[in-house]
């Protein structure tokens, strides 16, 4: 009696087997690059009402992150300005200004600044687009952090080099482990803890970029947690309610 099927037909569990294996590894990795906040998220760059540039204000002029985030070393959250701390340095006229008449009258006609102005007179906030999110069951506190001695830097990246600000990092729970299990990597001194000409402020980013990159970052990290004794939790409580 002849065989119903031909004795190839043996070999389709064997591919059928390597196939869905091979399936599984596409899958799995697939999904480990693409389904992950570094993939998803970093380089979010919402578009904003006011064309706000960081690179002109933080970084040609030399502002300090705080004059705008006023409540970062003492809140849970870096506050986003109200329209009067812009008015603060865009007001005046052409006699009384700081610009002088024909930089003043361009900045007069600036449209982006002709939203701020109304929005400062009407008293309705402008709406910015929040760029940076965490999930509600996830909690970060600002305050901790900067008076640690975790920059601006270490989260945000070269702000003070951004028209636009966008993300940086996935802030994934992975990211933030990664920091709290070594935070000698990020911490800098702000206090002048230590020897020597290390003293920093926290918003001088690329200072402190530079100082986060050098060779003995490591080793002036760990003697400022050993100073300050900072050991960052890892359990789940610290950020989850």
């Amino acid at each position: 009696m002849s065989n119903l099927f031909p004795q190839w037909t043996n070999l389709i569990p064997t591919a059928a087997a390597v196939g869905l294996g091979f399936g599984t590894v596409v899958v799995v990795v697939g999904t480990w690059y693409y389904a992950t906040p570094d993939y998803m998220e970093v380089g979010y760059m919402p578009t904003q009402p006011v064309d706000y540039s960081h690179q002109i204000h933080a970084g040609k002029l030399g502002m300090d992150c705080r004059y705008c985030h006023s409540h970062v070393e003492e809140s849970y959250v870096s506050n986003v300005p109200d329209t009067a701390t812009c008015m603060n340095c865009h007001t005046g006229d052409e006699t009384t200004a700081y610009l002088n008449p024909v930089l003043w009258k361009a900045h007069q006609a600036n449209k982006n600044l002709a939203i701020v102005r109304t929005s400062f007179q009407s008293g309705e906030p402008i709406e910015w687009r929040k760029v940076h999110k965490l999930p509600d069951y996830a909690h970060f506190p600002h305050a901790a952090h900067i008076n640690a001695g975790v920059s601006c830097y270490s989260c945000h990246g070269r702000i003070d080099q951004m028209p636009i600000v966008y993300q940086t990092q996935g802030l994934g729970m992975g990211w933030c482990l990664d920091c709290h299990r070594a935070p000698e990597k990020h911490l800098v001194d702000v206090d002048g803890l230590l020897a020597g000409d290390t003293k920093v402020r926290i918003t001088d980013l690329d200072r402190i970029a530079n100082l986060l990159a050098s060779d003995d970052q490591k080793k002036r990290g760990a003697e400022l947690a050993e100073k300050r004794q900072i050991q960052p939790p890892q359990h789940c409580g610290a950020c989850h309610y």
